[in-house]
């Protein structure tokens, strides 16, 4: 009994060890999070953001919004993400991050600054169209259409209906799931968490959970869709839609500075010990802080329940076979 106890000690132990010892993955990243973006979209540009979550605590007087930039995101730690000062140097500190890093995205954003952004970084992105129905209402599935012809993007995302009330399953989205299906255009929605505070600043901002995608998935099955943020913090509700959608895809950006970094891995290992590392794919968020790439990138080489090949799934492989990338890595014509 002893020595079987012992061996069975001794095998946990060197498992545990064997995961502890994966080594870094660090190869070509595929990131499926990236804004083009203005250095004031986050507050005065060149502030500075610290990860993880601040003094969430607030009494109700005066600006949440103050509160926000001072207490919750950029209040003093020692490592902040840097803020980039200009929106040159926000596209420029971008693009430098994501070389030393051997990175491409697929990037979001206004029409006329992801081709800036695109000319600048050659060969580093491919563009993709930004959705909100209440923001730009003249952004028809006709519009789409046009743009899509024109070779204007790849994808659709981020879907930001959320910030102002509009759901998933909102009947003023069924042209836009037709249309995304039919052509089989990847899209990208945004679910679960958004700022914080959120309530604060987007009156109309409701949260809504990863089962909310239930009856588009059933009415387009051939859908490439992934939802972003992973669905966090909903766990359960992710963890059943991967099972029964096998399409569906998530990524996990943000989380690496919007959660607590023991959050983070919480939540991670338990869509990884579900069973999906192959349906995870990496994503940064970057919006004004180009350190976020690389911390993101660092965030899933620390995990020590990852194996070097599933981090490679997740930093690289997963998306290069939801892209349908060709082994040059190129987009199919």
């Amino acid at each position: 009994m002893r020595i079987h106890t012992l061996a069975i000690a001794l095998s946990i132990g060197l498992a545990a060890t064997a995961s502890a010892q994966s080594p870094a993955y660090e190869g070509p990243v595929i990131d499926m999070h990236v804004h083009a973006t203005t250095a004031d979209s986050n507050g005065p540009p060149g502030m500075p953001l610290c990860p993880g979550v601040g003094d969430f605590a607030w009494d109700g007087q005066g600006s949440w919004a103050q509160h926000l930039g001072m207490n919750v995101l950029g209040r003093k730690c020692e490592n902040p993400l840097a803020g980039s000062p200009t929106d040159e140097a926000l596209r420029d500190e971008t693009i430098a991050a994501m070389r030393a890093h051997n990175v491409r995205c697929l990037l979001s954003g206004q029409k006329d600054r992801v081709a800036d952004w695109m000319s600048a970084g050659e060969g580093l992105f491919w563009p993709s169209r930004s959705l909100n129905l209440a923001i730009f209402p003249d952004q028809t599935v006709e519009v789409l259409e046009q743009g899509f012809e024109d070779g204007e993007f790849v994808a659709i995302a981020e879907i930001t209906n959320q910030y102002d009330g509009i759901l998933v399953d909102d009947p003023r989205m069924e042209p836009f799931w037709a249309f995304a299906e039919a052509n089989g255009i990847p899209v990208g929605v945004h679910i679960g968490k958004g700022t914080p505070g959120g309530s604060k600043i987007f009156p109309e901002y409701t949260v809504q959970a990863p089962l909310q995608l239930s009856p588009v998935l059933k009415a387009h099955p051939d859908l490439r869709i992934y939802v972003m943020h992973a669905g966090y913090p909903f766990a359960e509700d992710i963890k059943a839609m991967l099972w029964i959608y096998p399409q569906l895809m998530v990524d996990i950006a943000v989380l690496q500075f919007g959660t607590p970094r023991a959050e983070y891995h919480a939540f991670l290992s338990e869509l990884v010990r579900a069973g999906f590392s192959d349906r995870i794919m990496f994503g940064a968020d970057q919006m004004t802080w180009p350190g976020a790439i690389k911390l993101g990138i660092d965030a899933v080489n620390e995990a020590d329940y990852l194996t070097y090949e599933q981090k490679k799934d997740i930093l690289h492989d997963n998306a290069a076979r939801f892209l349908r990338l060709d082994a040059e890595g190129n987009l199919p014509d």
